[in-house]
């Protein structure tokens, strides 16, 4: 049984390895967006995924550990905190330092997260805006005149080159 915990604990300790570089990620990310980096952003989003593959095959590990130690005929869902309860002494500590700076770690996350995503609306506002003024400059709407006549004003500028 003492191995189980031992195990359990080298799964948590790599999680908040895992959690710590994808903060770190998302940090970088942010100053990817405010830089307009986009070569970066995608390295960037590659690195992301491949740490969330990795801390999902934590995650499944850890979740048949945490059912081996469990009694699996219990209703209630089994938290850290249950198991840290039963874990012998010489493991308590370092599952409860972990379980801390999980929490620390993914509260951390969320906010960077939301931070970038305001930083995404605000890049794609940003292109919406700047394209709706380039198609105005190539093509102006048509005019109602008082008469009920359509008619096309001259353009209000040129477009130098499709490709951007």
């Amino acid at each position: 049984m003492e191995d189980k915990f031992s195990h359990l604990l080298e799964i948590l300790e790599k999680e908040v390895n895992l959690f710590n570089e994808f903060l770190t990620l998302l940090q970088r990310e942010r100053q990817y967006m405010i830089d307009l980096s986009l070569d970066k952003l995608h390295e960037c989003h590659n690195q992301k995924e491949t740490i969330v593959l990795n801390l999902k095959v934590l995650e499944d590990a850890r979740a048949d550990l945490i059912s081996e130690i469990h009694d699996d005929n219990q209703t209630t869902t089994t938290t850290l905190s249950m198991i840290i309860d039963k874990a012998p002494a010489r493991y308590k500590n370092g599952m409860e330092s972990c379980q801390s700076n999980l929490r620390s770690l993914v509260d951390s996350i969320r906010e960077i997260n939301q931070i970038n995503g305001i930083l995404a609306d605000r890049a794609i506002n940003y292109t919406r805006n700047s394209l709706s003024f380039l198609n105005r400059l190539i093509s102006q709407l048509p005019v109602y005149h008082a008469s009920g006549r359509m008619v096309h004003e001259n353009k209000t500028g040129t477009l130098v080159c499709k490709k951007g």
